[in-house]
């Protein structure tokens, strides 16, 4: 879900994160010697693919007979010990029935498809072709069980008969599995035995719940378009022991065969900073202003005559902004009487920030001192996206005007940026990767992101490719494109009734991603440079499912075209040194991320109007607005979850490791920045066993004043933390178990000598000779013991 861009990206606005100044770099070698803290040493990351496969063999039942009726496609599979039967659709007709040894095939002369059924060394392959242009969707399979395991976000096991589950799957009667499924298969338990079908994809296809029985039971339905009708559809059925890590161990099997896995080590490859993503919390930091309230000398801004550049700055407001002028006029009458108190500060500041980003901000009679050089600059570059060099120059042209009002320029900004960051690193946190909103916040403050990198720390913005508006917007610069008419009129996406696919929030169009292949290079030559030396890049959508048919006759392009075509912007990005994440982490871009923000924990309950529109409840997760300098609401303020989400969102016991089972060693999963690692209130200590339980960083939402707040309990963490991504990263996750039968209790392997033990209950629980108390977490690595204490 692309929320991301629901957040203003104004410089100096209300929900801009990060907005940071130039200068000249203090020395960071100066800084480390002082501290005595030296870069954490690059973690060797490898993958051994042969081993991996031997001991994913070992989770198939082989030896196994299947019967089948064609009439109604029903399906048992049987071994000695296991059985599954998949149910039958209404009887039809069937045509040209051909059997072997281990394989059948026939028609459904009616619905126009030939199935072929293969019996291969580990598992079933059906194989259904369409054979007529007037076939619209293939139902199969039809699956009935005890128990699901389906890979919805990190995976989830649902008992068929559970109320919580029944009333999700009636609201949501049916997923788009591009959208609902992180990887493609489902799996069901029928008594001792699971039966696993793998897709080749999730494409096009949707999952239906029969709501009229009274357990869960699902369809898959797959659509056929233009785009799909003359492929076969394929699908492996797996048969193992009912084990969610026999499930996931066979789809990695599946996945690694077919090629469609590339491990971090692999990745690393291309861009050998991916190590400094090992051990690193992953933080969102917010500063909206370049300058802050504390760097305005308040009594001598009063004094001063500056009526001609607060006529200028209301007129940009007028011009550009949402907000208008009409704050900024009232809270500059309020200063000149001297009644400036703290949010007319407030309202100045955001009004003097706002407007460095806007291409007209210099004005001859407002700034007559600019040299004809820094002109003739801004005349030239007036229509491009703002540049390093263009807020230098506005800057500059502020600080003139302002004089001795403020700070020296240098100072603009930094002891809320760039001097956190020397403090996390003095700390002890050796990694980090750091988040910026919109690549403004870091072209207005290079010493920030010189300070980052220097540091060793990731540091990049967020981008999106998804949506474009007629008018570009200054305050949503990514939704406005090279050539953006062109590409607005003859570049988007087309529904077959011929109606464009609206962009986010339903403002302007969705973009197809086949037809803007230089865009991220025009992109990148705006942004990035050796004063912003940008070293990671956030993709918004690229892996939240999101893809689309484009049955625009002009261009007609398939899912898997646009796929491919993410893929490819994200390989070049990656080939520019740029460590690549996105959002959510769905499989089919496995090639193309090292992380994802949104597997572990999603947008929780979207359209419930307690947590998205009444101010009053308690629920309400908050406003995107921040009224001074620090972090928006929606980020910071901590909130409960209601009863009826939990099961589907946060208990563990409802939660399995499936993608970390199967990615454990090619993607690095956190949660949605929407709900990070304190968002949730009397959570945070539960869903900090689950970050070790699952090897999931934390995620956390920092400005100067959130990180002296939480500063001590990130650096214990932070340490934590390291040494154990550091081990687990480098191994598979080989097993999953629950410990109590009230499945509280919970156990991660990480290859032979890395354990963890969650303890999610209010009890004390002796496990294995050892008391773990409630809420808290023990990890042993090479048998030495560490206690993820209960805050």
């Amino acid at each position: 879900m692309n929320n991301r861009t629901k957040k203003k990206v104004i410089i100096g606005g209300l929900t801009a994160a990060l907005l940071l100044s130039g200068g000249t770099l203090v020395s960071m070698a100066a800084h480390q010697k002082k501290s005595g803290q030296a870069d954490a040493t690059p973690v060797a990351l490898k993958f051994d693919e042969k081993k991996v496969l031997k001991e994913d063999e070992k989770y198939s039942i082989k030896d196994f007979d299947f019967d089948i009726d064609p009439e109604t496609f029903q399906i048992t599979l049987r071994s000695k010990d296991h059985a599954f039967t998949f149910a039958g659709n209404e009887g039809a007709t069937v045509a040209n029935v051909k059997k072997s040894k281990d394989a059948i095939s026939w028609d459904y002369p009616d619905k126009g498809i030939q199935v072929k059924v293969t019996k291969k060394d580990d598992h079933l392959e059906v194989e259904m072709t369409p054979q007529s242009d007037e076939v619209e969707e293939i139902d199969f399979p039809k699956i009935q069980g005890d128990t699901y395991y389906l890979p919805i976000g990190e995976g989830k096991s649902i008992p068929a008969d559970n109320a919580s589950w029944q009333s999700y799957f009636q609201e949501n009667d049916t997923l788009d599995l591009n959208e609902s499924f992180s990887m493609s298969f489902l799996s069901a338990v029928q008594d001792n035995t699971a039966a696993t079908v793998v897709m080749e994809d999730n494409f096009n296809k949707e999952l239906a719940e029969d709501t009229t029985t009274p357990t869960i039971d699902f369809q898959l339905k797959t659509s056929l378009n233009r785009f799909n009708r003359k492929d076969s559809q394929k699908y492996d059925i797996y048969l193992s022991d009912n084990d969610p890590v026999a499930v996931a161990k066979l789809y990695q099997k599946n996945r690694i065969e077919n090629d469609q896995f590339t491990s971090l080590a692999d990745k690393a490859k291309t861009t050998p900073e991916v190590s400094k993503l090992i051990g690193a919390p992953h933080i969102y930091f917010w500063q909206s202003r370049i300058l802050t309230a504390d760097e305005v000398k308040w009594q001598k801004l009063q004094k001063e005559d500056h009526q001609k550049l607060y006529q200028h700055v209301g007129d940009l407001l007028e011009q550009y902004s949402e907000d208008g002028r009409d704050e900024f006029d009232n809270a500059i009458t309020a200063l000149n009487n001297g009644e400036a108190y703290k949010y007319e500060k407030n309202t100045i500041l955001t009004g003097l920030n706002t407007v460095l980003a806007y291409p007209d901000f210099y004005n001859a009679e407002v700034f007559p001192t600019l040299d004809k050089k820094d002109q003739e600059y801004l005349k030239k570059t007036k229509e491009d996206m703002p540049t390093e060099k263009r807020f230098a120059i506005n800057k500059q042209l502020l600080k003139v005007e302002l004089k001795d009002s403020t700070v020296a320029l240098d100072q603009w900004g930094q002891s809320t940026s760039s001097d956190v960051i020397k403090d996390m690193k003095d700390s002890g946190i050796n990694n980090s990767w750091i988040g910026l909103a919109n690549w403004n916040e870091g072209l207005i403050n290079p010493q920030f992101v010189q300070t980052a990198k220097k540091d060793g720390y990731l540091i990049g913005p967020y981008d999106s490719y998804q949506s474009i508006h007629e008018t570009p917007s200054i305050d949503w610069n990514t939704a406005g494109f090279k050539n953006n008419t062109n590409v607005y009129n003859n570049k988007t996406i087309m529904k077959p009734s011929g109606e464009y696919v609206s962009g986010f929030l339903g403002k302007g169009r969705k973009v197809n991603q086949t037809l803007i292949g230089d865009e991220w290079q025009y992109r990148l030559k705006q942004t990035t440079s050796k004063e912003v030396p940008f070293n990671t890049w956030f993709l918004d959508t690229d892996a939240a499912g999101e893809i689309y048919n484009d049955f625009n006759p002009e261009h007609p392009t398939s899912m898997d075209e646009d796929v491919q075509a993410r893929l490819k912007r994200a390989d070049g990005l990656a080939k520019k040194g740029l460590v690549i994440g996105t959002e959510t982490g769905n499989d089919y871009f496995n090639q193309g991320m090292v992380f994802a923000h949104g597997l572990e924990t999603p947008v929780i309950a979207w359209s419930d109007p307690d947590m998205r529109e009444n101010k009053e409840s308690p629920y309400y997760v908050g406003g995107y607005a921040a009224l001074g300098d620090g972090i928006p609401e929606r980020y910071s303020k901590q909130v409960p979850v209601k009863d009826e989400y939990k099961a589907t969102t946060i208990d563990p016991v409802y939660s399995l490791p499936l993608y970390k089972l199967v990615y454990n060693e090619s993607v690095i999963t956190t949660h949605h920045w929407e709900w990070d690692s304190y968002k949730i209130q009397d959570e945070v200590q539960n869903r900090r066993l689950k970050e070790y339980l699952y090897n999931v960083p934390p995620l956390v939402h920092l400005d100067a004043a959130t990180w002296n707040e939480r500063k001590q309990d990130l650096i214990t963490n932070s340490k934590n933390w390291e040494a154990f991504q550091t081990s687990a990263i480098n191994q598979e996750m080989t097993d999953f178990n629950y410990l109590t039968e009230d499945k509280l209790v919970q156990e991660t392997n990480y290859g032979k000598d890395l354990s963890v033990i969650a303890n999610f209950s209010d009890q004390a629980q002796t496990v294995n000779g050892e008391t773990l108390q409630p809420h808290t977490a023990l990890i042993t690595n090479h048998g030495k013991q560490t206690v993820i204490e209960n805050q």
